[in-house]
């Protein structure tokens, strides 16, 4: 392919990947200013959003070059996993529930990577050097939540490539409502709403359970590492049950949040520890 090529599959990726987030951010801000659990200002919102068009652009055209360069390879996963048929029926309340039931089965099998990968981010300093950089918001809010741009490369080989090497996935019908809870799930459960989703959040975490991996709070720490899912938090033993009222303070100690471009992009390959 051509670097013009390059260029506009990354254009493509990027713009259908800012429209998704920006909708997100939009729509779940909006149940920030209707039923709010904390207030933060504006500013943090203007910067979390430029901050989110400076990690989508680069984001693109990693992902871009990684999709070119693993089809390329021509590699076939070991196992198939085909669960089309829990879908596959003429009652549109079973279809939905069998569509259901196979994004989360599916889900299951990418959380666990993901849970390992992100314990490793808490437990190791290079790692943690780069996520620290999502720690530290301080006014955390739908548009305020990004992570380092390094972060989606890390991932590439820590539960990415592990996922393509072992699994393929068919599934059918997945309703549309459900396909956008899920979608936009990264987005919610880093708001500052008092909508929550009760008990469902030990099925998919909600903003209240995802609150507490961010607190400030010692007793918090190093608990709720599912992003999209709180069964590995249950089965290895670091579920934090949020309490009713329950809402700490987010941060990291000695580190604020980064206020400006440069320091969003730089600050984690420019501090000393």
């Amino acid at each position: 392919m051509t670097l013009l090529g390059y260029l506009t599959e990354t254009f493509a990726y990027a713009q259908a990947y800012a429209g998704r987030i920006l909708a997100a951010c939009i729509i779940v801000s909006a149940l920030e200013f209707l039923l709010p659990r904390s207030r933060h200002s504006w500013v943090s919102r203007v910067r979390g959003a430029l901050f989110w068009a400076t990690y989508i652009a680069i984001t693109a055209l990693g992902i871009t070059l990684f999709v070119r360069f693993w089809s390329g390879l021509g590699y076939k996963p070991l196992v198939h996993v085909d669960l089309s048929m829990l879908s596959k029926s003429e009652n549109p309340f079973t279809a939905a529930v069998g569509g259901i039931l196979t994004s989360l089965i599916f889900v299951q099998i990418g959380e666990f990577f993901y849970y390992w990968f992100h314990r490793l981010q808490h437990s190791n300093s290079f790692f943690w050097r780069f996520h620290a950089e999502h720690h530290a918001i301080e006014e955390m809010n739908a548009f305020n939540s990004n992570h380092h741009f390094t972060e989606e490369l890390f991932r590439l080989p820590f539960v990415t490539i592990p996922i393509l090497i072992l699994f393929s996935f068919e599934q059918t019908y997945v309703p549309w409502l459900w396909a956008t809870v899920l979608g936009w799930q990264g987005i919610y459960q880093h708001s500052c709403t008092k909508l929550n989703f009760g008990w469902l959040r030990y099925i998919i975490p909600d903003n209240r359970f995802h609150r507490i991996h961010h607190s400030f709070e010692p007793h918090h720490f190093n608990r709720n590492f599912g992003s999209g899912s709180a069964v590995w938090d249950i089965v290895f033993r670091t579920i934090w049950h949020p309490r009713a009222g329950e809402w700490p303070s987010t941060g990291v100690s000695g580190l604020p949040e980064a206020t400006t471009v440069r320091d969003f992009l730089l600050r984690p390959f420019l501090r000393s520890k």
